[in-house]
């Protein structure tokens, strides 16, 4: 058995740098999702591990506060854990170090599938022993898991699902997602974008799908992104937010 937390140190590398050359959010993003699947690996539920398993993790919602932007090539050290483990649904949660400084923290949801049907699949006693949980949570409200977008919105972006987008499961990788939210902001936003981010995820892109990114500005001063698909009948992928956090 490997301690709790999990420990994950790495160097932040030329792709998880803005233009100015310091960690932005899709970096952070980047090193959570990589905290998290090695940290599943090393406890035998990782991605060499499903045919063996025959059940894989995927993630069904993202919150990720970023308090300082350390420069290109500082070393970081982040922290993860399972905080539950129930039903469909596992969360962790996150703390990202520069030496002593907390630079980063944040929270997610995974739902455990099976790796053939692409259904949900209960976590069993097998998978909850094969992890060591702790029930401190870095945050003190729940994730976000829906949003609403006025009727009449107007796309912001639209573009194809391609190939360079796809992940190990054939589908949009979360990471995507950001990426597709930022190019609907506005460029006054995106310019001072809030600490945090968070994703709430609805429903896979599959490779091919023509997306638009809806924007809006919420009544609590949430910058809201809506990713969808579809004519007549409206597909929603998933529900993206920046704002900042009152806690």
């Amino acid at each position: 058995m490997i301690d709790t937390p999990y420990i994950y140190e790495t160097d932040i590398t030329y792709p998880d740098v803005g233009i100015d050359r310091r960690l932005d959010h899709r970096g952070l993003l980047r090193i959570l999702q990589e905290a998290a699947a090695i940290a599943s690996d090393e406890r035998g539920y990782g991605a060499k591990d499903v045919p063996r398993t025959g059940v894989c993790w995927l993630l069904s919602g993202w919150r990720a506060e970023l308090r300082t932007r350390p420069v290109w090539r500082t070393h970081l050290r982040t922290e993860t854990w399972p905080r539950s483990l129930d039903g469909f649904f596992s969360e962790r949660d996150f703390l990202v170090w520069q030496g002593e400084e907390l630079i980063a923290r944040g929270s997610s949801k995974w739902i455990l599938v099976n790796a053939v049907t692409g259904k949900l699949t209960r976590v069993t006693d097998a998978v909850r022993s094969a992890y060591d949980m702790e029930e401190r949570s870095v945050f003190g409200t729940p994730l976000r898991t829906n949003g609403k977008t006025p009727p009449g919105t107007p796309p912001a972006f639209s573009t194809l699902a391609g190939r360079r987008d796809m992940d190990v499961n054939r589908h949009v990788n979360n990471i995507h997602y950001l990426d597709y939210a930022l190019e609907a902001l506005p460029q006054e936003v995106f310019d001072r974008l809030p600490g945090t981010v968070e994703v709430a995820f609805r429903r896979q892109i599959l490779e091919g799908t023509p997306i638009r990114c809806l924007y809006t500005l919420t009544e609590d001063g949430r910058h809201q992104v809506e990713i969808q698909s579809g004519g007549e009948k409206v597909t929603c992928h998933a529900f993206v937010w920046f704002y900042e956090r009152n806690e």
